[in-house]
Formats: C-alpha cells, structure tokens, sequence
C-alpha cells in the first residue's frame, strides 16, 4: 500500500518554525484531504513527500524508501511515481493541450499513453486546442491528465481549485473523482471543505505545527 510516513519532522524558514516534531503516517489511496489555516504547513508537508524540500530534523519516507537522504537521480524517478502539481496548471500556451499532455513523456503520443489519459478525464475534444483558448478548469484537468501520462501512484495537488469559479472547480472535482475510481491515490491541499464533504476518504488537519487530526473524512470534526 502506498503510505507517506513522516517522524519527527521540524522545518524552519528563517525564524519561522513551520513544524516542529510532526510526526504521522498517511496511507495514500482513496482522496486524503490536507487541511489548515494558511501558513500552516500544509503545502510544505507535500514537498517534503517528494524532496523538494528537506526537513530541518526527522525523516520522510514515501514507498517505503527513505525520501530526505535520497540523491536526485533517485528523486526524479520517485516524482514520476508521485507527481506533484502546484497551483496553476503550468502549461505552455503556444501548445495544444494535447502536445502539452504530451510533454510529460514524448512516447506518449506514440504508445497511446497521452490520448488516454486525456480521454479519462473527458479532454479529446479540447486536445487541438491551446490554453488560452479553454477555460481555467479545462486548463487544470489537462494539468491532471499530464500528470497521468507517467502512470503514477499518487497524485499531490496544491490547492487545485483555488481561484476558480463553481463550475470550473466542479470540472477539477469530477476528475479527480474519476481517477479514485479508477485506483490512483489522491492527496491534495485545500481550504474547500464543501469538496472535502463530498471527495474526502480521508482528512490530515495539520494545526500548531503538528498533525491535529489524521483519520477518515466522516470523523473529522466540525469545529476546525
């Protein structure tokens, strides 16, 4: 099973102290909602998972592999099997979604691997046309799909639905529906709690630097 453990961990910025001595273990099927006040520490315990950033004391292990010693090589390799998308779709407007797609491994279009995962996530008929051309869910769920291009394991999502409007962040909930279905582990930053209520298997809390909560969606509390 694919599990995100984490002892000990402090992080620093400076004179901030970020965590101090967070220690959980996060099983990463279903949708694992990652949930706290801005600046808590939610989208740095995502980097961590996949060293993009070190933690100041603790280990972070992904896989059962130990992930703040791993070389860079070694990270590489592990960031395919756990991409992690940050906030904005990050694709290159003069391309077609569908060579966007692409980009995330050039045999792709080759071995079909790009036209289905565009197709999983409902996008072929957007697949000609270049980002500036679609709406900014469509735009988010060609990110996703890039993502699925690697056939990955788990997914990491940085507030994926921030600055969209209802319909657009409803587009970006189906998929990720979609692809729970389908048996890709889901973890994601996020402040909406209407789509935890609906997505949500399971809920971290990260609160006063630790994990206040770290269990399945229906036993988080109301008072956060």
């Amino acid at each position: 099973m694919s599990t995100l453990s984490l002892r000990g961990i402090t992080k620093r910025f400076g004179a901030a102290t970020i965590l101090e001595g967070l220690s959980v273990e996060i099983p990463l099927t279903g949708i694992t909602f990652i949930v706290g006040t801005s600046g808590s520490g939610k989208s740095v315990l995502c980097r961590l998972a996949v060293g993009l950033l070190k933690p100041d004391e603790g280990e972070v292990t992904l896989f059962g592999e130990r992930v703040d010693t791993m070389p860079e090589r070694k990270l590489q390799q592990l960031r395919a099997r756990a991409p992690y998308l940050v906030q904005g779709p990050a694709l290159l407007d003069w391309l077609t979604l569908f060579d966007n797609v692409a980009l995330a491994d050039p045999k792709s279009r080759e071995d079909g691997r790009a036209e289905a995962a565009m197709t999983r996530l409902g996008l072929m008929q957007f697949a000609g046309r270049k980002p500036p051309e679609v709406g900014p869910g469509i735009r988010k769920r060609a990110a996703i799909a890039r993502a699925l291009v690697l056939e990955p394991e788990v997914l990491l999502l940085d507030e994926p639905t921030t600055g969209l409007d209802r319909e657009a962040a409803g587009q970006v909930n189906d998929a990720l529906a979609v692809v729970r279905e389908q048996g890709l582990g889901v973890a994601l930053v996020s402040h909406d709690y209407d789509a935890l209520g609906k997505l949500a298997d399971r809920v971290v809390q990260v609160k006063d630097r630790q994990v206040g909560y770290c269990g399945p969606a229906k036993d988080f509390p109301r008072e956060r």
